[in-house]
């Protein structure tokens, strides 16, 4: 299990897979953390000497993203921590997210947690490359640029989902084992602040369109973070930013931020089928499902698509759309009929999140990460927040038509800004953990879950503490620098 204090001694066994060649990392299904370290450093200055083998290193973060199933995982753990599912596994993970009942404790279920597996393992990976590239010669100029551009982002990429999860966590800039064993917890303002700083390096050396493994030839595959992909992160964290801080000027930024991306020739909204398909005009960033074929396009169509009645086995085909979430969408809405589908079995029917539809491998799926929708939604919640109640309408009314609903008016900014977080969550539900972020840094999450949670079969303590995921004690005993989230 990883170290969410970055125990080095333990990530030793990140930087193996740099020495792996990238077909054996595309076509096994074997974790890195299984393959033997290098016996006598972290680093090896030869990995990046020259650029396919810089390249592969880089590549196969989103490989290992892709064979970890982070998209699934963030979408069922979250799902289920939230109000967007309901559960039929009696697995201790699962019961313990969907009561929101989490411990501290550390046990055999942690690593199924979102957070508690990978993320700082892609932070070190990311610093690695930064580092390798930056003290070597053997890669080119436009080469090395894009690289470590990607590396970046995948710093900031993850250093977002860490702070949204845990509120304040170490912020890991380094491979350095003497510095990374004993970080302590940095404020989450100041963690969104370093993606902020991040994601403005990457976006000023990464590649304006999608490029292949030779780093410089144009593709149509949209599996390699570019500017796009970073601009749309930077609204993101922008917005986010604005929330946390009430400083009306990062509302403005992620505004500007998402125009850059919503103007891009590049993309466009398409039919709700569409979405999800491998290299959708839509899709700002997706990771490509590996060679040779596994078993489906994406864990989240695997897993989430129902064939008969929900499992008690885990996470996996053993959940479907809460009642919550089916009550909120309008009558109408199209995202209700092609994003939701539903199997019968006796007398119960059981429904589930279709926006991935293959649950085999049929090779049209690839993962979506960050899409042009979201960004429609991002503006209009940063120009509503400034009182720009019009061209916020106009863009909340962009992803209603598509929808097929009728057009939103008033302009009373309280009623937008809800309408707003309402259309978020009937756009982005089961996806990357939206529905949970935006209950919390709306201030909307006790409210909710107090309503919701006993439903589910828990408690929720109305000082709120369960807004925040616990960090292990073996973390806390492992870095005595760490503290605990209040309430574990």
């Amino acid at each position: 299990m990883q170290s969410f204090g970055i125990d080095c001694c333990r990530l030793n066994l990140v930087i193996a897979w740099t020495f792996v060649p990238l077909a054996y990392c595309l076509s096994s299904c074997r974790k890195f953390l299984d393959i033997p370290p290098p016996v006598t450093q972290l680093v090896t200055a030869s990995v990046f000497n020259d650029g396919p083998t810089a390249t592969a290193a880089q590549l196969t973060i989103y490989t290992q993203m892709w064979g970890n199933a982070e998209s699934f995982n963030m979408a069922v753990d979250l799902g289920l921590y939230s109000d967007e599912l309901q559960n039929y596994s009696a697995t201790p993970n699962n019961l313990a997210l969907y009561t929101n009942s989490l411990l501290a404790v550390n046990n055999s279920t942690w690593n199924t947690y979102v957070g508690g597996n990978n993320y700082y393992l892609y932070i070190y990976e990311a610093n690695a490359i930064i580092s390798g590239l930056q003290s070597t010669s053997g890669v080119s100029a436009v080469v090395k640029q894009q690289l470590i551009g990607e590396a970046y982002f995948i710093r900031a990429f993850w250093h977002f989902y860490l702070t949204e999860i845990y509120g304040d966590v170490p912020l890991a800039l380094t491979t350095d084992y003497t510095v990374t064993s004993t970080l302590p917890r940095t404020p989450r303002l100041q963690v969104l602040q370093q993606v902020v700083n991040d994601l403005k390096v990457a976006d000023s050396l990464l590649n304006a369109g999608y490029i292949d493994a030779s780093d410089t030839t144009i593709t149509t595959e949209r599996t390699r973070p570019n500017k796009a992909a970073a601009m749309a992160l930077l609204a993101r964290a922008y917005l986010y930013i604005g929330d946390y801080s009430k400083d009306a000027s990062y509302f403005v930024n992620a505004a500007t931020a998402a125009s850059s991306v919503i103007v891009n020739p590049q993309y466009s909204l398409t039919n709700l089928n569409n979405v999800f398909l491998a290299n959708s005009s839509e899709a700002i960033w997706q990771l490509q499902t590996p060679q040779p074929p596994p078993n489906a396009d994406t864990y989240d169509g695997e897993y989430f698509i129902l064939l008969g009645a929900p499992q008690n086995r885990g996470s996996n085909n053993s959940t479907t759309i809460s009642d919550q979430l089916l009550s909120t969408f309008e009558t109408g809405d199209l995202r209700k009929i092609n994003w939701i589908d539903s199997i019968t079995e006796g007398p119960s029917a059981y429904y589930f999140p279709y926006k991935y539809k293959n649950y085999l491998y049929i090779g049209t799926e690839y993962n979506t990460v960050l899409r042009l929708s979201e960004q429609y939604l991002i503006r209009a919640e940063a120009e509503a927040n400034v009182g720009d109640s019009t061209d916020a309408i106009s863009d909340l009314n962009v992803i209603r038509a598509r929808a097929g609903l009728s057009s939103y008016a008033d302009t009373t900014q309280g009623s937008l800004l809800s309408a707003i977080l309402h259309e978020r969550q009937v756009e982005l539900f089961t996806e990357w953990g939206h529905r949970w972020f935006d209950l919390c840094r709306s201030g909307n999450a006790i409210s909710v879950m107090s309503t919701v949670c006993p439903q589910k079969g828990g408690t929720w303590n109305p000082n709120g503490y369960q807004v925040l995921f616990p960090i292990p004690k073996t973390e806390l005993i492992n870095d005595v620098n760490l503290t605990q989230n209040p309430g574990y």
